[in-house]
């Protein structure tokens, strides 16, 4: 029998955690050793796991420059010939982002199983063990290859690109009502239903080994009272590489603010126009984003289209080549 194995990359989070009572809300500590776990799941015989820790973090806690050696480790493992497949176990609160970034970086044509939990270990709701066998169960999946980054929690199986988690605090599967599952893990057996359309992985044209740094990109979210002395802060400031305006409706800001985002395009800084509401499909508006030089990111949410912007902009695209980039990914 073949033996496959499935590298488990560990960064803490919620499924690494205790609560003082069972019916906490918060976790306080420190739970056992995901090694432990893996050591109660029913795991085919041909399947051989190796632990690596990679930290011990809350997912929003990690830096620009963790987040760059996370995607250089996780290229390092899936070059490996002997790694059949990637399972990274991590916390919830910024796993969509970190596993979108792995996505359009890391080129593979191993699957890469991102997953978590809701719950702490010892919760009465405990969800941790099976989403990490759903996981390893999808990352040794013989029949299903160049899935590119996915995510599983409560037995569905979403893309990374659309992965979202919409309702914290409540048990969810991170799809945007169905959007963006591509399958499902039913009694041990992940059924494959969808195919990710969007490049990612393989056939993307970005790496991270191009990157030694994640260029600053800022989000501009639309509200009644907007300071504009911040905003103009923003636009004059040198750090500053590029800005998405999550604007009302599909995306749209009041006058004063598109007249100043624009001075930020005619410098040379790309803005990327979306929904605050993280979930538009839109086309170019001639009238405000031709007028304004406005990239459109119809579909994306503001906070990953500040990834692809920060990847596009490490690799030194300009600003119609980044309209295709979001059009494509």
């Amino acid at each position: 029998m073949l033996m496959k194995k499935i590298t488990l990359l560990d960064l803490g989070g919620t499924i690494a955690s205790y609560i003082h009572n069972s019916t906490d809300e918060f976790y306080d500590q420190k739970g056992i050793s995901l090694c432990s776990l893996l050591n109660e799941l029913p795991l085919l015989e041909n399947i051989e796991i190796i632990y690596e820790c990679f930290c011990n973090k809350i997912s929003h806690e990690l830096t620009s420059d963790e987040l760059l050696n996370l995607g250089n480790k996780i290229q390092k493992i899936v070059e490996d010939p002997n790694v059949f497949g990637l399972v990274v176990s991590m916390g919830t609160n910024a796993l969509e982002d970190i596993a979108y970034f792995v996505s359009l970086t890391v080129k593979t044509t191993k699957n890469i199983v991102f997953t978590g939990s809701h719950f702490p270990q010892n919760s009465l709701a405990f969800d941790g063990k099976k989403n990490l066998f759903n996981a390893i169960i999808i990352a040794q999946s013989d029949t299903t290859k160049e899935l590119g980054v996915v995510v599983t929690l409560n037995d569905a199986v979403i893309s990374s690109r659309w992965a979202t988690k919409n309702k914290p605090g409540i048990s969810n599967d991170f799809s945007n009502d169905g959007i963006g599952t591509i399958g499902y893990v039913v009694g041990g057996v992940f059924h494959q239903r969808m195919r990710a359309t969007s490049k990612h992985t393989f056939n993307s044209e970005f790496s991270i080994r191009a990157m030694t740094s994640l260029p600053k990109a800022v989000v501009i979210y639309a509200h009644f009272g907007m300071d504009i002395d911040y905003l103009e802060f923003v636009v004059n400031s040198k750090s500053t590489s590029g800005i998405v305006s999550a604007g009302y409706g599909k995306g749209y800001q009041t006058k004063e603010v598109s007249k100043l985002l624009n001075k930020a395009v005619l410098k040379g800084v790309p803005v990327v126009r979306c929904a605050r509401s993280g979930l538009c499909i839109t086309n170019v508006d001639a009238s405000y984003d031709d007028k304004y030089g406005f990239v459109v990111a119809s579909e994306f949410s503001p906070h990953k289209a500040s990834i692809l912007l920060s990847v596009c902009l490490s690799h030194g695209l300009p600003t119609n080549e980044i309209q295709r980039v979001f059009e494509e990914y």
